[in-house]
């Protein structure tokens, strides 16, 4: 099962108001793929994953009612996406008292949605999604060896992550005009290389857009495998799968042939991102990923001891 929360920009966009966080490091689970974190909300348990392409955050509208958090039922509209569903209504809303590991954050702007048909395929429920309205003030580093999540101060405050890491890249974090995903521009399929985008969301690998197979070299380096099942913010789809006959990676960072893709029905672009990149990918490379909103710098470790 291929979830991908990300592909899904939800179509409201609303502004961010979070407030900085002090230091902080927390575990997080990896066992379905994503960045999943258990946080609190008016101090009730919840668990939501951090996702770099939602913009802005989400809440599972029923958990959202029960908790009493605001929802403006007046200004609802459709979410955009992945997903075959004719509807997919979602509705501005707060998600306040947002705790993690008993640190308390400033109100976040957040649609509320049913998350039903996401959490059947994630494997457990999801009660929320952190995404560009909870980063956009924030400097936070995965870690995927130790999955950790670190929440800093500075930049500086990384240093104790990162310094038996031997490989290093950096970039500024940039997204495409409209949308505030992060971009690494030159990511490398075999010998042709083109924009991605970074999907934290994703418990995936790779998702083609149409655009790539233009790529030279890519269309003939794919053996068609089967399907699969993606799902979205507009419920559950089907994606053909390839085997991806050439390396792949970005900076210094690679992986040898054989990763499996997904094709999306997204054309894409050269100019924007030709696919979406998941955490299985970034976990395979054994990354260190430090994401500077405030500077709106990411910067990549790799061959840590």
């Amino acid at each position: 099962m291929n979830i991908s929360i990300t592909a899904a920009t939800l179509a409201i966009a609303l502004s961010s108001s979070a407030a900085a966080a002090a230091p902080l490091s927390v575990p997080f689970d990896f066992s379905h793929g994503a960045i999943g974190l258990d946080v609190t909300v008016k101090g009730a348990p919840l668990y939501m994953i951090l996702d770099t392409g939602v913009d802005p955050s989400a809440i599972d509208i029923a958990r959202a009612d029960a908790l009493g958090l605001k929802v403006d039922r007046a200004a609802g509209g459709e979410a955009s996406g992945e997903g075959d569903a004719k509807e997919a209504k979602v509705f501005p809303a707060t998600i306040d008292t947002l705790a993690i590991a008993g640190r308390s954050f400033a109100p976040i702007d957040a649609l509320a949605i049913d998350m039903g048909t996401l959490s059947a395929s994630y494997g457990r429920t999801l009660d929320g999604v952190l995404g560009f309205s909870f980063l956009t003030d924030k400097i936070v580093v995965i870690d995927y060896g130790k999955r950790t999540l670190g929440i800093l101060d500075r930049a500086a405050d990384a240093i104790p992550a990162i310094r038996s890491c031997a490989k290093r890249w950096s970039v500024a974090l940039r997204s495409f005009e409209g949308d505030s995903i992060p971009v690494i521009p030159a990511f490398r399929f075999g010998a042709a290389s083109a924009p991605i985008s970074l999907d934290t969301g994703s418990n995936g690998g790779i998702a083609f857009y149409k655009t790539a197979l233009d790529l030279p070299g890519v269309r003939g380096a794919l053996t068609e495998k089967g399907e699969t099942a993606i799902t979205g913010a507009r419920g559950g789809a089907r994606a053909k799968t390839y085997v991806l006959n050439a390396t792949i990676g970005f900076g210094p960072f690679t992986l040898p042939a054989g990763e499996i893709v997904t094709l999306r029905n997204e054309e894409g672009s050269t100019d924007t991102r030709v696919a979406n990149i998941g955490n299985k990918i970034f976990a395979a490379m054994g990354l260190k990923m430090l994401l500077d909103y405030r500077a709106r710098q990411m910067t990549f470790y790799g061959d840590c001891r």
